[in-house]
């Protein structure tokens, strides 16, 4: 980008040197067929041709300007959205593992305490089922017997 700039700035020192010296106005000519021009065509005076010279320079380097402004501005917007999604992405991924840590540790807590305070009446589960049974067993008999008579 500097080169062009380099190459517009020297075009025009040169250009513009016979063009401040010269205090006449750009002018020109249309010429016909046999008017000491071999061809119907425009004549310019040195001054208009490095006018025209300069200002077709000139347009082309502020079009190249202009798109490389473009394309870098459209090309920032684009990194600013990835940067953008990156960060999103990044805080997302790291919550999700926050929160993963933050279970993991409420499921450890909750074994601990299972493990620490076992079910301290389970002989008196047992008795209940024991005595339950039997009395179950002997209503079916006694029911039965009840019945054949």
């Amino acid at each position: 980008m500097f080169n062009k700039f380099a190459k517009v700035f020297v075009f025009g020192l040169i250009l513009s040197n016979p063009v401040m010296a010269d205090d006449s106005t750009p002018q020109f000519t249309n010429l016909e067929v046999g008017q000491s021009a071999p061809f119907a065509g425009t004549l310019f005076n040195p001054t208009a041709t490095a006018q025209l010279i300069a200002e077709s320079q000139f347009n082309m380097s502020s079009c190249d300007l202009r798109v490389e402004f473009e394309v870098g501005r459209t090309q920032a917007e684009c990194q600013l959205q990835i940067d953008l999604l990156q960060a999103s992405y990044d805080s997302l991924s790291e919550r999700h593992v926050l929160l993963m840590d933050i279970k993991q540790q409420e499921i450890d807590t909750y074994r601990e305490m299972a493990l620490s305070q076992p079910n301290r009446h389970n002989h008196w589960w047992l008795a209940g089922g024991v005595v339950g049974g039997i009395g179950l067993t002997l209503g079916v008999l006694f029911a039965s017997q009840e019945i054949q008579r």
